[in-house]
């Protein structure tokens, strides 16, 4: 692809040679010839001289080192499209593979992929353009829309519904029983039915080895543009709103309420039926023991807002010299440490 058809695609201003080619994306250290890269600062922009990347992305104002460029305010975006512009998708060829297994009433759009081993239960369905990879198990009832990537060793279970564009990577599991018990008259654990369902709508991706459990009663409700990183786990009857996005090892509890385009850092724990409000943001590793308000920012085992948590942080790296303050100040006025504590 030549750069000037790049740049039309991308909606980027050309600086320099719109003839050169095009053959493929690559970072600023892995740059080889024929290849654009971007810059997200000038200070990434000054190794341009010495690389041999045919073209780059960048920021305006920032120097180009006289190679050829694309420039918008948002580079990082631009080439984010630009691989997905310039790199071939996986793909998969339309058809059932001769070892899946599929149930007489189960429908398959013709133009879907069912790789090897699949299963897909009665009443299932897979819609256009839909691709399941090898091992994956698409249970009874499961409805996946169009354009969907079904990943290896996936399973859909508890009459689960995904919606289109949907990507689901290796080993994500959809649709478990949700964890819940109630104690019997011997003070036991007794387990309670999980009947529910899962919705996971449009344009949602889930990281591998990520489970959503169903629902007690209704639906665990995983909403449209949603992105959740690897080793996520979320339990029965939370609702995740639209365009959120959970960092990798975080958990929620049952009956969470995520608002929309929440962020959430790695590590992440939330107790069971707390409030996320819109556009919270919650720092890698935080553990909220509350409701978290909408637009704040928090962080800290217990979670609270984030600048006093600054604070209290800097303040802990000086416990120990406070101490021996404290106790010098006392040796000095003559307190004696074990008659206080009596």
């Amino acid at each position: 692809m030549k750069l000037s058809e790049l740049a039309a695609l991308l909606r980027c201003e050309l600086d320099g040679n719109g003839d050169v080619e095009i053959l493929g994306v690559a970072s600023l250290e892995d740059a080889a010839p024929g290849t654009i890269t971007f810059a997200a600062s000038a200070k990434r922009a000054a190794a341009l001289a010495a690389s041999p990347v045919a073209a780059v992305i960048l920021a305006p104002g920032v120097s180009s080192a006289g190679k050829p460029a694309l420039r918008t305010p948002l580079p990082q975006l631009a080439f984010a499209r630009a691989l997905r512009a310039l790199q071939a998708a996986p793909g998969g060829a339309p058809g059932i593979h001769p070892t899946a297994v599929v149930a007489s009433d189960a429908r398959i759009d013709p133009s879907a992929g069912v790789g090897p081993f699949v299963v897909v239960e009665a009443g299932a369905a897979v819609g256009p353009g839909t691709q399941v990879r090898a091992f994956t198990l698409v249970g009874e009832g499961v409805v996946i829309g169009r354009d969907c990537v079904i990943g290896s060793h996936v399973v859909l279970q508890a009459r689960a519904r995904v919606g289109d564009r949907v990507i689901l990577h290796d080993g994500v599991v959809i649709g478990t029983d949700g964890f819940g018990y109630t104690p019997d008259e011997r003070g036991l654990p007794e387990k309670i039915p999980q009947v529910g369902t899962v919705v996971i709508e449009d344009d949602v991706e889930i990281g591998a080895l990520s489970t959503i459990d169903r629902s007690t009663t209704g639906t665990t409700r995983i909403g449209r543009g949603v992105k959740i990183d690897n080793l996520c786990m979320v339990a029965h009857n939370c609702e995740v709103g639209d365009y959120t996005i959970i960092a990798a090892q975080s958990g929620l509890s049952g009956s969470t309420r995520v608002g929309r385009g929440v962020l959430m850092g790695g590590q992440v724990g939330i107790p069971g039926h707390l409030t996320i409000g819109d556009g919270a943001r919650i720092a890698a590793g935080a553990a909220p023991h509350g409701d978290v308000p909408a637009g704040t920012t928090v962080a800290g085992r217990p979670a609270f807002a984030i600048a006093p948590w600054r604070r209290a942080v800097a303040l802990f790296e000086r416990l120990p010299e406070l101490v021996r303050r404290i106790r010098r100040l006392e040796r000095a006025a003559g307190i004696d440490r074990q008659d206080k504590e009596r």
